[in-house]
């Protein structure tokens, strides 16, 4: 999250980096893309990661960055017991989903999902829902857990659980949404590491997951249908 991979022996330096067709450093950058080609944000991301690979390469990419994700949700809600560390923190996740779902049944993922949406959009019952989802994450990563690095490992949870709750609340279970919802989040990422940091070791806590809340409001924001400027605004750059 915080740093980058180089190999062994390796110095970094901007001059290797690849001449993007929509160069981004700061929102005023993404803005004037946007205003001047009338694209959307995830499409100027889009464009820009065709200089690494093809089109259909990024899109299967994304897609397999949110396979891991809700493998994780679903693992972290299922899973009971300590977390590792010797604190003897008891893991909440599972209990939390058990008790939001009472007596219904299910059986995998997408009739887990189902399972949920019977409940309703009552505002608390969907908020519970979102801490629910960002619990498990959390709670895989504190024990050595397959994540997806969100901006940072610490804040993991975030990202997933609101695009779940996009997922199942507001009817966003097409691949196209998807897509669109993590292209937008990881372009304010970007800026934000760009300009500033998302590392707690540099920012503190603060930091990651007050970038992760940015990418999430901003993915969120482009998917309910949001100007450019609402997506900005919602991330609060």
């Amino acid at each position: 999250g915080g740093g980058f991979v180089i190999k062994e022996g390796e110095v970094a330096s901007a001059k290797d980096a690849a001449p993007l067709p929509f160069p981004v450093n700061t929102a005023d950058d993404l803005l004037h893309w946007c205003i001047k080609t009338g694209l959307s944000i995830s499409d100027i991301v889009l464009e820009n990661e065709t200089i690494w690979r093809s089109e259909k390469e990024t899109r299967e990419g994304v897609l397999n960055i949110w396979r891991v994700m809700n493998e994780c949700i679903y693992r972290g809600s299922h899973t009971s017991g300590i977390l590792p560390g010797g604190l003897n923190v008891k893991r909440r996740g599972a209990e939390l989903n058990k008790k939001l779902l009472g007596k219904k049944e299910y059986s995998g993922y997408d009739s887990w999902l189902a399972a949920i949406r019977t409940g309703g959009n009552d505002f608390k019952y969907t908020l519970d829902w979102v801490s629910c989802f960002a619990l498990a994450v959390n709670e895989e990563n504190a024990s050595f857990g397959r994540v997806v690095t969100a901006p940072t490992n610490g804040a993991a949870g975030v990202i997933p659980a609101v695009l779940q709750y996009y997922i199942i609340f507001c009817d966003g279970n097409k691949e196209e949404k998807i897509i669109q919802f993590l292209l937008t989040a990881a372009e304010i990422g970007s800026i934000f590491k760009k300009g500033a940091t998302l590392s707690a070791a540099m920012g503190g806590c603060h930091a990651e997951i007050g970038v992760s809340s940015a990418m999430a409001a901003a993915g969120l924001t482009e998917c309910m249908g949001g100007t450019q400027k609402q997506v900005l605004m919602a991330s609060e750059i």
